[in-house]
């Protein structure tokens, strides 16, 4: 392996083990402030009309059967399908906000959101594993120095009168359109989970956990429901201390699995040997409700004795059994829906791949994976990179992909580029996000809407000094994608 390799890998396991100190930085801000069925889909995600055109690299180590032709919406408008095409970044200056522009290069139109960088500031959609849009696409959600705002797309106007200083880790009700779903401050030592209506400024608690939960753990516990909304999960402090995965079936106001880590490692877990016992990185329920999903922040080892609490894992919902490891690693990545409907997946970037050994892939992993791991689907080669993150929370079969590089200049496919990934290794290209990446609010992130209509990403616009002056984690303001805007 040659030395830029060796060295790309450390990058990105750097990158991949700081993954979860990334998801605090996002909590620094908010929490110091104190579908479907099982069987078919519902309206929570879309079905659409096909690309048409496949990169034909999807490959699989089981060489299991492909799905259905990933689609797309039939009036999607603009982008490049060309997985090979070098695209270098072209000039475009900072543009005012909220007027439409375009990404000469791909064909697409962009707004600006908010002027948060020339004042000083940031704005930002949450994460990229999490909703940015309500489910009718009226209102987005954002992160800002002010704590979470809400604004609606068509004016990019706030919602005046909505008081968010008391919310942890919201996200939008996939199928009540003005519904964000939150957990209270941990000002006091009782957890209550809230609906907010953002419409009607009014707040309703669904339910309060047991007196002995004190404090929800806010970094683990800010991933989607499930599709239908029923199923939510994360990770409480027991009042003696201990940490406690569980999941609330919201319909029947309910809290099924409750697992302490103590538990866990007394029984089925050995500890690190160098970080003892490890925690999760994230918890989230399986897009279909039927999975606990946790992501271990320490790697299976595939040449030791298997090691639970590792990588990523299955539980059932209702007991909290171990029902089998999906992925090694705890890499970036995100929870999808094939195009069948049925079959859930997890879509990560994987280190080296049999398509090009010497550069890392896009790859998926089908739940609930087995006692070892799902076998890797891999999808599209891409080059090394300080920046990965992938949103699957949109239409079936496809998943939003945020790529950085490692050099100024851009001399492999995809560098720098926000890009649809579909299941069945095609792409649609959307634009370069244009960001210096310099620190982690204007690492884009981008996250897709559940009809795949509008995407948004984060960017300083190549601003030189974003992440200077103390403002070491950067400077920057979201940008939307209309796939469905004519030049």
């Amino acid at each position: 392996m040659n030395s830029r390799v060796v060295f790309s890998i450390c990058l990105i396991l750097l990158l991949a083990n700081v993954g979860c100190g990334y998801r605090e930085i996002f909590h620094l801000t908010a929490a110091t402030q104190n579908a479907r069925t099982a069987e078919k889909p519902s309206s929570a995600r879309e079905n659409v009309v096909s690309t048409g055109q496949s990169s034909g690299t999807s490959t699989s180590d089981d060489e299991s059967p492909a799905l259905a032709d990933p689609e797309i919406p039939a009036e999607i408008i603009g982008g490049i399908r060309d997985p090979s095409l070098i695209m270098p970044s072209s000039i475009l200056d900072l543009q005012p906000v909220g007027v439409p522009f375009l990404d000469p290069a791909y064909g697409t139109i962009l707004r600006r959101v908010s002027n948060s960088m020339e004042q000083g500031g940031f704005e930002t959609q949450i994460y990229s594993q999490l909703q940015a849009f309500s489910a009718d696409n009226q209102y987005l959600l954002l992160d800002s120095p002010r704590g979470f705002l809400v604004r609606r797309v068509d004016d990019l106007s706030f919602v005046a009168g909505l008081d968010t200083s008391t919310w942890n880790d919201p996200r939008w009700h996939p199928l009540q359109s003005n519904i964000v779903v939150h957990f209270d401050s941990n000002e006091d030592s009782r957890v209550k989970l809230q609906f907010t209506d953002v419409k009607a400024l009014t707040t309703t608690t669904i339910f309060t956990f047991p007196d002995q939960y004190e404090y929800i753990l806010v970094n683990p516990s800010f991933d989607e429901l499930s599709d239908d909304g029923r199923w939510l999960t994360g990770m409480l402090t027991r009042d003696d201390g201990q940490p406690v995965i569980f999941a609330l079936d919201i319909e029947n106001r309910a809290l099924t699995t409750q697992l302490a880590l103590s538990d866990l490692y007394r029984d089925s877990c050995e500890p690190d040997p160098i970080w003892g016992e490890v925690e999760p990185d994230w918890i989230a329920a399986s897009p279909l409700g039927r999975y606990l999903v946790v992501q271990w922040v320490r790697d299976w080892e595939p040449d030791t004795p298997t090691p639970r609490c590792s990588g990523l894992e299955t539980y059932d919902l209702h007991t909290g059994e171990f029902i089998g490891r999906v992925s090694p690693h705890h890499n970036h990545g995100d929870l999808g829906v094939d195009t069948d409907g049925v079959s859930e997946f997890f879509m990560t970037t994987e280190l080296e791949s049999p398509m090009d050994g010497n550069r890392p892939a896009i790859a998926m992993r089908a739940l609930p994976g087995e006692s070892t791991v799902s076998p890797p689907r891999y999808l599209q080669v891409v080059d090394w990179a300080d920046v990965d993150h992938i949103s699957c929370q949109g239409p079936l079969g496809v998943c939003l992909v945020s790529w950085g590089s490692l050099g100024e200049n851009i001399d492999f496919a995809f560098e720098n580029e926000i890009f649809l990934q579909y299941t069945d290794g095609s792409v649609l290209r959307l634009a370069h996000h244009r960001s210096s990446k310099c620190g982690y609010w204007v690492q884009p992130r981008a996250s897709i809407s559940r009809d795949g209509r509008y995407v948004i990403f984060a960017s300083d616009w190549g601003e030189a000094n974003s992440c200077v002056g103390g403002d070491d984690l950067g400077r920057g303001d979201p940008y939307i994608i209309d796939l469905r805007a004519r030049p």
